[in-house]
């Protein structure tokens, strides 16, 4: 029998969001944890974490030892603002989403050798994966840089050197003039990469991908090596939605994405998409769960505290 554990995470510590999620999820898990960022107070089901937002897989590797249960068969992290559709349970997760008995769970899988347009400055610190943080050694507790290329592969992702396009785009940034920005990228490439360049091109030190890193479904078997990749991925000064895909990517025998599931989730990008859907709703918590769409996994952002606690 599936038996799953809810595992709720918090970037920024809200205290007064605890006991509205315990209302949202009671009577549907009965084992609910929450990583709460410098937490000091006496809610048991409250796990203390200490990093920046910014790295936050790094709570998976604080929390593991005080969450993990052998009893559990999945474990579901989900962010304090992203509230899951009201019909999914403990025991019914599979048989809700869709999400294959073995697989686990991440939204979707981005290739850095597809992107272009508009930079994203995290890019880089995947290039500097072992040189951002001074006095992190981490290579040797990775798979080596062969291995992990080819577990990579085994969920269809080639690891192949970047063009210039897919680190710094092809557009100059706001904020910055031309001129400076292409110093700024020959600095890079000729100089502070020069060791990784490949002809135009610069090879990855350790593969790396991106993703929306909001929700996740991981299993029992994989759990445990996922939560140590993403505490060596904080170690390394890598961002979230680069550390969470990587760790998965390790660890995982097998991985679903949104695509592939029954129900799909929605992120509400702009301050119009969430507006439109306090407008629908009223605000209020109770029309919000006996309104959710069918065919939802989830809403992601809500704001509780804008939100009436009338269930």
């Amino acid at each position: 029998m599936v038996n799953t554990c809810l595992v709720i995470v918090f970037n920024h510590r809200y205290d007064k969001n605890i006991p509205v999620l315990e209302k949202i999820y009671a009577g549907r898990f009965r084992h609910i944890r929450f990583l709460v960022p410098f937490y000091n107070g006496t809610n048991p089901h409250v796990i203390p974490v200490y990093e920046s937002s910014n790295y936050f897989q790094s709570y998976f590797a604080q929390g593991f030892s005080r969450f993990f249960d052998p009893s559990f068969t999945h474990y579901i992290f989900i962010g304090d603002d992203c509230l899951l559709h009201p019909s999914i349970n403990e025991h019914n997760v599979l048989e809700q989403t869709g999400l294959a008995a073995g697989a686990d769970f991440l939204p979707q899988l981005n290739k850095f050798q597809s992107t272009s347009g508009v930079t994203w400055w995290h890019t880089f610190k995947g290039i500097d994966f072992f040189h951002n943080r001074k006095g992190a050694e981490i290579a040797r507790e990775l798979p080596s840089r062969e291995e992990a290329v080819a577990r990579f592969k085994q969920h269809g992702i080639d690891t192949v050197p970047l063009s210039m396009a897919n680190i710094f785009g092809t557009k100059t940034p706001p904020g910055k003039k031309a001129l400076e920005y292409w110093l700024f990228k020959q600095y890079h490439f000729r100089y502070k990469w020069k060791k990784y360049r490949k002809g135009s091109h610069i090879e990855l030190p350790y593969p790396i991908a991106g993703s929306y890193s909001d929700i996740l479904i991981i299993t029992r078997d994989t759990v445990a090596d996922f939560c140590r990749y993403c505490g060596i991925m904080a170690a390394a000064g890598l961002f979230v939605e680069i550390a969470i895909p990587t760790a998965l990517l390790l660890s995982a025998r097998k991985i679903m994405l949104e695509d592939h599931l029954r129900l799909q989730g929605r992120a509400l990008w702009t301050p119009e998409d969430i507006q439109a859907v306090e407008k629908q709703f009223n605000s209020s918590l109770k029309a919000l769960m006996e309104g959710f769409p069918a065919n939802q996994l989830y809403y992601h952002p809500v704001k509780l505290s804008k939100w009436k606690n009338d269930l």
